[in-house]
């Protein structure tokens, strides 16, 4: 699959990568850590768990995706400035197009770099990010508060089904385990919005994808909202109510803000809640689409290089730098323009998410393409 001089070109682009993506994370973990460095004295922390802290920071979601997916392009494209800069300069771009190697097809290992990248920061956002913003998150809290006990009891949970009509009040749960509820009222609603049925429990369980209220009592209304009759006695025996198709992930999806979230998560509230409409549906589709487009700007970004090194000596180094700083901060200005003007109505969540990469893979495929 891959020949002598992709190998080369590969040997050569991946050091300047790991060189870039290596000083961008120390930057951002040496500003942080000026700030957090008398916290960790304060209290004391090991060594190990600060390391361990900084880890998780680089895959933490940070305002809409981790900043090791948003770092990602950015070294891609800087390496690939200075390796085929690195090229023009020692004449070596030009032996490779002499051999017959097209313009084209040298951009090769580069792109397969890109996608590979990409399926990294895809995958990583996706599985590792949530879990390292729950864990951070929790470090935080501890730090703060000196304690050891993790925040993680909800108390006084409110939960409105939508589509089904029910509303959930639990007294307490613990996010560790959110099938496990303490005092549970249950009102269910005619379609009128109306109180038909009431259920009050001591408890409920999840169990086998079903909830099981214990200490059961129900009351009936009818439409104007008066008891037919009085509340039954607390059933002896656990009941199984097959009607209810909530689920915990539900309760979490709710609870948590999207940071919180894998983006295959986030559809799924969504498609629990088909009666939510307008911004507020606007918002969580912006945030998915622009979650799932962000790994994808690094082959993007990659495409750029070759049209702003076009030109081999001739064109001086700084002029390329320039033209990828310039293309940076124009994709970044996109992406916040996107996320503007998508959550409040003005273009398609979906166009929000993807214009950048929409815009510069355009642009770029079309600048590689008319090389020569």
């Amino acid at each position: 699959m891959f020949k002598i001089i992709d190998r080369y070109v590969l040997r050569q682009y991946l050091v300047p990568v790991a060189y870039t993506l290596t000083a961008f994370s120390l930057m951002y973990v040496i500003l942080d850590l000026f700030d957090r460095f008398p916290e960790f004295v304060q209290a004391r922390v090991p060594l190990l768990q600060v390391l361990a802290f900084y880890g998780y920071y680089l895959f933490a979601v940070n305002g809409f995706v981790p900043f090791i997916v948003v770092v990602m392009p950015i070294a891609l494209l800087l390496a690939a400035l200075y390796t085929l800069t690195m090229f023009a300069r020692h004449n070596e771009l030009t032996a490779m197009l002499a051999s017959g190697v097209s313009i084209r097809r040298l951009m090769f290992p580069f792109m397969f770099v890109g996608f590979c990248a990409s399926l990294f920061c895809a995958v990583s956002q996706e599985t590792l990010g949530p879990y390292a913003t729950r864990w951070k998150t929790a470090f935080d809290r501890q730090l703060g508060r000196h304690t050891d006990d993790a925040p993680d009891m909800v108390r006084d949970y409110f939960f409105h089904t939508g589509a089904t009509r029910r509303t959930w009040q639990i007294k307490s749960f613990s996010t560790h385990a959110p099938g496990k509820l303490d005092g549970v009222k249950i009102n269910q609603e005619r379609e009128d919005g109306s109180l038909a049925i009431e259920y009050t429990a001591d408890r409920a369980e999840y169990l086998d994808g079903r909830w099981w209220l214990y200490e059961l009592q129900q009351r009936t209304f009818n439409e104007l909202g008066d008891p037919l009759g009085p509340i039954t006695s607390p059933a002896e025996a656990p009941t199984e109510m097959t009607e209810f198709n909530e689920s915990p992930k539900d309760f979490m999806s709710e609870l948590q803000k999207t940071d919180f979230l894998s983006s295959f998560e986030m559809m799924d509230f969504l498609k629990s809640r088909p009666n939510l409409k307008g911004l507020g549906r606007a918002r969580r589709e912006v945030d998915i689409h622009s979650r799932l487009a962000m790994p994808w700007s690094c082959m993007v970004m990659i495409l750029l290089s070759l049209p702003a090194t076009a030109g081999g000596v001739r064109r001086p180094a700084m002029r390329s730098v320039a033209f990828g700083l310039i293309a940076l901060f124009g994709f970044y200005m996109l992406i916040n323009v996107g996320i503007f003007m998508g959550k409040r109505g003005l273009i398609e969540p979906w166009v929000a998410g993807w214009l950048p990469n929409l815009v510069f893979l355009g642009v770029g495929g079309v600048l590689t393409w008319r090389l020569k």
